[in-house]
């Protein structure tokens, strides 16, 4: 076990003060609770002794999505200050208030994954937002935002980038998912910001909410571990971990059309083909009023676990448009080209 260091309380992230080969721990304050004090955010940063960049990792932005969590635990308790290159800046729990509350939204009821940056005067939500993004994720250099399904609904392990952007599009394919969509960058999101700055950034869903998958987060660990290589901050051979993967051009979540009881029959990764029953929906009576079908072939991304539904539910979530990567685009593959 590492010996604990002090943990420190400040107003702004100054990692160039921080003492080089070692670990610091920091509660940051943002703004202030109901009770007149602050809202403090934890931070780990893991200072190398040597320059090189800063990788932002963030779990907890929906308070409940806490797979995270224990990626970045098992970082703390691998990475070596001492062998590392830049920096390493780790948030274990980014919307604190959803947290404390084990809810998505902030304490506001405000998702805060679609307010940013936030605003320097306005909502509870807006200024805690507005400060996140100033006071910490603007150090960055490359940010991993690491989420989980929403309550009530499962996930596979997948990335959402922009695959049209080199900087992404290799962020993205050294993780070790199974499966990949391409999704532009959805105004409001974290994502969509740190991009816009020039922070390269990626979402990572690690399956499901209000639980630590350990096997989900060993998987997402070795592609972090990857992402350390590729950026020469630790020393290791790049892999090539999305052989196995499935790459999608586009996905969307299919919905229900009348409300009772639902089974959802696919399991996650599965493929469906156009037109296969994916869904019934049951009266109290156990009598089907309705059978949901796949629109177009694809494969499961998530999808609902809950069985009470109302008429309009998301059903399940369907990548669609499956497509095969460029090897040329793939690290640690023999015939990746880097610019």
């Amino acid at each position: 076990m590492k010996t604990a260091t002090v943990i420190k309380t400040t107003e702004d992230l100054n990692l160039k003060s921080l003492n080089l080969g070692e670990v610091h721990r920091i509660h940051m304050h943002l703004t202030d609770s109901p009770l007149g004090v602050p809202w403090r955010v934890p931070i780990v940063v893991i200072k190398g002794v040597q320059d090189g960049p800063v990788l932002g990792i963030t779990a907890a932005l929906h308070g409940n999505e806490l797979n995270g969590i224990s990626n970045i635990f098992k970082l703390i308790d691998e990475v070596d200050p001492l062998k590392l290159k830049g920096s390493l800046v780790l948030v274990p729990i980014s919307n604190v208030p959803g947290y404390l509350m084990n809810q998505r939204q902030f304490s506001d009821n405000v998702d805060l994954n679609r307010i940013m940056p936030g605003k320097s005067t306005g909502s509870a939500s807006d200024l805690y937002a507005h400060f996140f993004t100033q006071k910490i994720i603007s150090k960055f250099n490359y940010l991993l935002d690491l989420h989980t399904a929403s309550h009530g609904r499962v996930n596979s392990l997948y990335i959402r980038a922009d695959i049209e952007s080199e900087e992404t599009r290799t962020l993205a394919y050294l993780q070790n998912p199974q499966i990949i969509v391409k999704k532009y960058d959805e105004q409001g999101t974290l994502r969509s910001w740190a991009n816009g700055q020039g922070i390269h950034s990626i979402t990572i869903e690690i399956g499901n909410p209000n639980a630590f998958q350990e096997k989900l987060v060993c998987e997402t660990h070795e592609g972090i571990l990857n992402t350390l290589k590729h950026l020469e901050m630790i020393e290791g051979e790049v892999e090539d971990l999305i052989t196995d993967a499935t790459v999608c051009d586009e996905s969307y979540w299919i919905y229900s059309k009348r409300g009772g009881i639902i089974k959802v029959l696919p399991a996650l990764a599965d493929k469906v083909k156009k037109d296969e029953i994916i869904a019934k929906v049951f009266d109290v009576f156990g009598q089907v009023k309705e059978e949901v079908r796949a629109d177009r072939s694809g494969i499961v991304i998530g999808k609902n676990v809950r069985p009470n539904c109302d008429a309009g539910t998301r059903v399940l979530h369907l990548g669609v448009n499956i497509i095969e990567p460029e090897t040329e685009d793939i690290p640690g593959h023999e015939d990746f080209e880097e610019d």
